[in-house]
């Protein structure tokens, strides 16, 4: 029997920090860019003017996080090991 080898263990990422938290946090502002303009053409249709600019307002604040979250996606880290799986494809 050889020598055993001790195991280094790998480090632990901050879900926050991962590929996955980025992209959830990605899908939910367009998500939520998708509800605000649809609200925005529904007021737009009914004539109601604080209506349509709150959501317009709104609208253009989903769309900012869409644009911020989707750049925060590049900044994202991922485990060495799906980056080794990843690459013996």
């Amino acid at each position: 029997m050889g020598r055993l080898r001790v195991k280094k263990k790998e480090s632990v990422i901050p879900f926050r920090e991962t590929l996955a938290y980025r992209l959830l946090l990605a899908a939910g502002s367009v998500f939520l860019f998708l509800v605000t303009v649809y609200f925005l053409m529904k007021y737009a249709g009914s004539g109601n003017n604080t209506g349509m600019i709150a959501s317009a307002l709104s609208a253009v604040m989903a769309g900012t996080a869409v644009f911020y979250n989707l750049g925060q996606v590049r900044n994202a880290r991922v485990p060495a090991k799906t980056l080794k799986r990843a690459r013996r494809k």
